[in-house]
């Protein structure tokens, strides 16, 4: 009988120590900081140069504008027209919209420009392509034969090349080439006794040239009249 009163006295204390045990108190699981996968720098990489193409296209694109080129029509149908001007070919688009004007700046028509015409045309470019606005007429030797009148001092002489360099009394940062010819004509209002001729010309010498731009030189011009109003030695 104190055997079972024992063990029901030990069973009972068992059971109040387990009721009473402390639970343990819950872990805290720390919040993971967000990272940047691989993916996501991947994309953020090709935006980036995504922007950097589109920004370099954009400063090598050629700016579009008004542009005029002027030659010679070499081939010419209902949407271009070809010319050429010293050896190199230029091609300008043709519309509805692109007038044309003769010689004497009347209207005209396409169908009334030729091969071997010189015209000026006048319009738009961009990137890829010239449109014509405007096809003119023209006579370029009429063009080219536009006068023009320099007072200054010879500072060189080629008597081979029979060219002398001519720079302006009032503009000394400019300097003309000047081709003299077998129908240029010297006069000397300083002492008409002396005949002038382009073997007595001489650096130093002041004289006033009229002179047209050469066809086949930028550079140079054509000497019409030479007057001779100081000479380098008087």
């Amino acid at each position: 009988m104190k055997l079972i009163s024992l063990i029901l006295f030990l069973f009972c204390f068992s059971t109040q120590t387990l009721a009473v045990s402390p639970t343990p108190s819950p872990t805290t699981t720390p919040t993971a900081t967000p990272t940047t996968t691989s993916d996501e720098i991947q994309k953020i990489r090709e935006v980036v140069q995504q922007k950097v193409k589109e920004k370099l296209k954009l400063i090598s694109q050629p700016n579009s504008g008004k542009k005029a080129i002027i030659g010679k029509i070499i081939q010419i149908d209902s949407t271009q027209i070809a010319i050429e001007n010293k050896g190199s070919t230029q091609i300008a688009k043709i519309d509805a919209d692109t007038t044309y004007l003769d010689k004497n700046k009347n209207k005209t028509k396409s169908e009334n420009l030729k091969i071997g015409q010189e015209v000026l045309i006048l319009g738009t470019f961009d990137e890829t392509s010239f449109t014509a606005k405007r096809v003119i007429l023209i006579d370029t030797v009429s063009l080219y034969h536009k006068k023009t009148t320099v007072v200054g001092k010879i500072t060189d002489i080629s008597k081979t090349n029979n060219v002398l360099t001519l720079i302006p009394i009032n503009n000394k940062n400019t300097q003309y080439q000047v081709k003299i010819t077998k129908t240029t004509e010297f006069t000397s209002p300083a002492n008409t006794d002396t005949k002038v001729t382009f073997e007595s010309l001489k650096s130093g010498d002041r004289i006033i040239a009229v002179m047209s731009p050469d066809p086949k030189s930028s550079r140079t011009y054509n000497a019409l009249k030479i007057f001779v109003f100081k000479n380098s030695s008087q």
